[in-house]
Order: C-alpha cells, then sequence, then structure tokens
C-alpha cells in the first residue's frame, strides 16, 4: 500500500524514512511475499529468505534459501553417483557456474577415470518432497515504526490536520515516533470472533491488507470524557492492529474512513457493463470518475467496452471494505453450515445492533467493526478491554494471533497448489 504526496522526497530517501522504516518493515514479511504471487509495494530486489527442508521418509535436513520462488541449497555441496557416473551440484544457478570446476578439480583429484563423469546442477528443489520450515522474525521497534508511519500517511491523506499527529514524527531526525501506540487487535464482539474464526472460507478478499480511520468518544479513569483518533491497521488479513494517533483528539468526528486492497490480482467478472441502458452507462461514468467528453463520439459498444476495461483495471487490487463486511454477514446468516449451530445463533442477537442502524431497511454499517461491541444496549469501545486484556490475560490474545497466523500458512499452502 502507498499514499503518493505524504512525505517529502527527502524524508522518503534510503538514508531516512525509506532506509530506516520501509525497508526493514517489508523485509519482515518476506516469508509471506516471496510465497506469493503478488503485487509489490517497493521495487526492489527480491530477498533471499533461509529455512529448513526436512526429507519425508528420511533424517536428511537441508539447509535452503528462497528467492523468487525457488528452492535451493544455502551452501553448495555435490553428491556422486557412482553406478551413473554422475557428480549432482546442489547450488542455485549463479553459484553452481562457478561451483562446478571446484567440483571438477576434486573429480580430477580422486578417480582416475574422472573423464568418465558428468557434473549435473540442481538448482532447485521445488519438486523434494518435505516440510519447509522458515523463521518469522517481527522486529517490534521496526513493526511498531512501520505501522505508525503508515497511519500517519494515510490520517494525512484524509485530511487529518499535521498539529493532531506531529509528536509522532521527529522532524528534525526524518523519523517515527512510537510510545506504546501499537495495539493488538482482539474481537471482543462475539459476532467478529465468529467472522474470523470462518474468514478463509467466506471472504474472497480474505488476502488483503486495510485501513480504517476512525475517532471516538471514551470516559477515562478520572470519568472525564476524551475523544481520540485511531487507525486500524490489517495486513496479509492476518496481522491486525490498532494504531493510536492522538489519545485526546481535537476535531470533527470521524466516521470510519477506508481503504482496501487485494494483494492477489481478482478479477469480478461477474459485473459486466455490456447490456446496461444509458442512464445506468452515465452512472458508471460517474463513478470511474470520468465526463461526457470522455465517450463523446463513441458507439453504444465502445462505450461498453472502454468503461469495461477501466472498471476492470480499477478493481484488480482495490476493493470495497464496508462491502465486503456486509458480504461476509450476509453470507454467515446465510450459510446452512451455521443454520442450527447453536452458538452462532446465540450470537445472531448481538448482529443486528452490531451492524444495523435498521435491519428491515438493509441499514448497514461499519461504525462499531473492529472499534467497538454493544453491552446492556449501549456501544463501548473495545479498545480499553484489549488493553485490560493484554495485562491480565495475554495468553489469550497470543493464542488469537497464533491461530491467525496458521490460518495465513493454510492459506499460503492451499494458494501455491492451486
Amino acid at each position: 500500500m502507498k499514499t503518493s504526496g505524504i512525505l517529502c522526497k527527502t524524508c522518503g530517501r534510503e538514508e531516512f524514512l525509506g532506509g530506516k522504516v520501509d525497508k526493514p518493515f517489508c523485509d519482515i514479511f518476506t516469508l509471506i511475499t516471496e510465497q506469493l504471487d503478488i503485487k509489490k509495494d517497493r521495487d526492489t530486489n527480491s530477498v533471499g529468505l533461509d529455512g529448513k527442508l526436512h526429507l519425508i521418509g528420511s533424517d536428511e535436513c537441508i539447509d535452503i534459501s528462497l528467492k523468487n520462488k525457488i528452492l535451493s541449497n544455502k551452501r553448495p555441496e555435490y553428491k556422486i553417483d557412482h553406478d551413473k557416473k554422475v557428480a549432482y551440484v546442489f547450488a542455485n544457478e549463479k553459484v553452481a557456474k562457478n561451483y562446478k570446476f571446484k567440483v571438477k578439480n576434486e573429480l580430477k583429484e580422486q578417480f582416475p577415470n574422472h573423464s568418465d563423469y558428468s557434473i549435473e546442477i540442481v538448482s532447485s528443489l521445488n519438486h523434494y518432497l518435505g516440510i519447509i520450515e522458515f523463521p518469522f522474525n517481527l522486529v517490534n521497534s521496526v513493526f511498531e515504526q512501520g505501522l505508525t508511519k503508515m497511519a500517519i500517511e494515510f490520517a494525512l491523506s484524509k485530511g487529518v490536520g499535521y498539529d493532531t499527529i506531529k509528536h509522532l514524527i521527529d522532524r528534525e531526525n526524518k523519523a517515527i515516533k512510537c510510545n506504546n501506540n501499537v495495539i493488538p487487535y482482539y474481537p471482543i464482539a462475539k459476532i467478529e470472533e465468529m467472522m474470523e474464526l470462518v474468514r478463509t472460507s467466506i471472504d474472497p478478499n480474505f488476502m488483503s491488507h486495510s485501513l480504517v480511520l476512525f475517532s471516538q468518544r471514551q470516559i477515562s479513569e478520572n470519568e472525564k470524557e476524551v475523544k481520540q483518533l485511531y487507525c486500524f491497521i490489517e495486513l496479509f488479513g492476518t496481522f491486525q492492529y490498532f494504531v493510536e494517533l492522538n489519545d485526546n483528539y481535537i476535531g470533527e468526528n470521524i466516521e470510519p474512513e477506508t481503504y482496501a486492497q487485494r494483494i492477489i490480482k481478482h478479477q469480478d467478472s461477474s459485473y459486466k457493463i455490456h447490456g446496461l441502458n444509458y442512464k445506468d452507462l452515465a452512472i458508471v461514468l460517474k463513478e470511474l470518475g470520468l465526463d461526457y467528453k470522455d465517450v463523446d463520439g463513441l458507439s453504444y459498444e465502445e462505450i461498453c467496452v472502454k468503461l469495461q476495461n477501466i472498471h476492470d483495471k480499477k478493481n484488480k487490487y482495490i476493493y470495497d471494505y464496508e462491502q465486503n463486511a456486509k458480504r461476509l454477514v450476509d453470507s454467515m446468516i446465510q450459510n446452512e453450515i451455521f443454520r442450527g449451530n447453536t452458538c452462532f445463533l446465540s450470537v445472531l442477537q448481538d448482529l443486528q445492533p452490531h451492524f444495523y442502524w435498521n435491519m428491515e431497511e438493509d441499514a448497514f454499517h461499519i461504525t462499531f467493526y473492529r472499534s467497538r461491541f454493544m453491552k446492556e444496549g449501549d456501544p463501548y469501545s473495545i479498545i480499553p478491554v484489549i488493553k485490560k486484556l493484554y495485562v491480565e490475560n495475554k495468553e489469550k490474545i497470543t493464542r488469537y494471533t497464533y491461530f491467525k497466523f496458521k490460518e495465513l500458512e493454510h492459506f499460503i499452502e492451499n494458494n501455491k497448489s492451486a
């Protein structure tokens, strides 16, 4: 995800935020990005990811490196098959070009009939059957700075004044300041807990990034009412956090301002422009940010083709966050898997006040989604509850985080085999 025109060019340079925040932050997720065919935000060279390959049916464990979706030996080695008279060099192609000369010399020293042996390079281990193990290193300082920078840029792009977030920016050193302002999300509302449990099954946009900017009033310990500004961030449909942008926000109330972006390119082929009447075409024209002069002189067929191409290009990655939430809720209500499920039936009573101002009129909203929960008929912020839970029962949040990461692992595996 990127927002243009927010940071000056100097701040984005390698020696400042570009190198100190952006690149290390992106490198955290190399484990994920190297295994998925995704649109990369930063044009950087692919970074090798080191891990281990445990071969099935063997005690052998190979140190490997994953780069550009190719598994290869981390360190070059060779094995000799004397029956076939072949020396197999295990290394990536670049390393193998030089390493094979070492193998050739050692064959000459060890075997009088060395000229009978050939050398074959095995640059990919992708066809080997085994369990791959990679480390996932989440460096807190880099992670928090990356999330905070993202939240700041989004807030500024939505019209939040610089004075509101200036305490988070060190202008002199061109750095981001964090002071325990990043809070993990946990589904306090039961309906949200149920949604997260089944998301990979019912959400076609699970593998995505999203941002939600919102303000809310809270009652402090001294019973004084304060307004706070937050940005909810979800990365890869898995890493979910709030960034507290201002704990004493003075400004206009902000209902959820959202941005959502798929990671894997997806084309919604169900939306067809051809066949719409001219009145509906005018609506589509406006939604796409076009004017009548953009289609002046074109035939009906040409207009449809032009609008369809522009629509498809815009919708490869971007999707409507609120509509996607509604789709998930509708899917859960209609899905036969949940009918008769006593646990789900008990949750249904929380669904209407959480997502609908008026269910009969289909007045869906996301004002409470991932920010508040209903208690005795009144909305309460989930954030103080999560903070308290983090102190008193951190294990509960840890289990949820582990569950989300395992869901991500399963998604990647299924996506690779698709």
